[in-house]
């Protein structure tokens, strides 16, 4: 939709995947909080389980684009579309998430390879994402005014002492960045 509404694309097709309702919905099981790919940013925005396990995660989400983006995308497209300046991917590398697809689990540090490219595979669907609850986790921002695209934004959990920073809109790809990660754990 951003593409195309910034007339980039045109696509000479478009699948409407509203009906596969499996795929949508927010769960909190113990210390893992799982977001189906077709939920939307704005169900996840105000979500009051994922407010209360990751309130960075509800930060993110409701920072996203504008009001037409978060009430029509979603995070699985998010995530696979991978675009540099997107939100989502320095929120499952900073938390450490889990890619779930149809045939196998990716960890998000190994899920986002190269601009607008991740590691699935012909015939690969993303079906959901399982974020661990951190103990303490931040998001911040820094978007073009006009798009809210990412000129350059942060996550950074915290869990136990490990700490992960990753960084979107500074490169090609969601990064992360291990001096402060190091830093921040007092680990010099």
């Amino acid at each position: 939709i951003p593409t195309m509404k910034l007339r980039l694309s045109s696509p000479s097709d478009l699948v409407d995947l509203n009906g596969l309702t499996e795929l949508s919905g927010i769960k909190l099981d113990g210390d893992t909080l799982t977001i189906g790919a077709m939920t939307r940013h704005a169900d996840v925005t105000a979500s009051g389980e994922v407010a209360g396990a990751i309130p960075a995660l509800t930060e993110l989400a409701g920072g996203i684009g504008d009001v037409q983006v978060r009430n029509r995308g979603t995070i699985g497209g998010s995530i696979c579309f991978n675009d540099p300046a997107a939100d989502y991917p320095a929120g499952l590398v900073g938390l450490g998430a889990t890619v779930n697809t149809n045939q196998r689990s990716i960890a998000a540090d190994e899920f986002f390879v190269s601009l607008y490219e991740t590691a699935l595979e012909n015939g690969e669907i993303v079906t959901s994402v399982s974020f661990p609850v951190p103990q303490k986790a931040g998001w911040s921002k820094f978007a073009n005014l006009a798009s809210r695209f990412a000129i350059v934004s942060v996550m950074v959990s915290m869990s136990g002492s490990s700490v992960r920073v990753a960084v979107t809109g500074a490169k090609d790809c969601v990064f992360r960045v291990g001096e402060m990660e190091q830093a921040l754990s007092g680990d010099f």
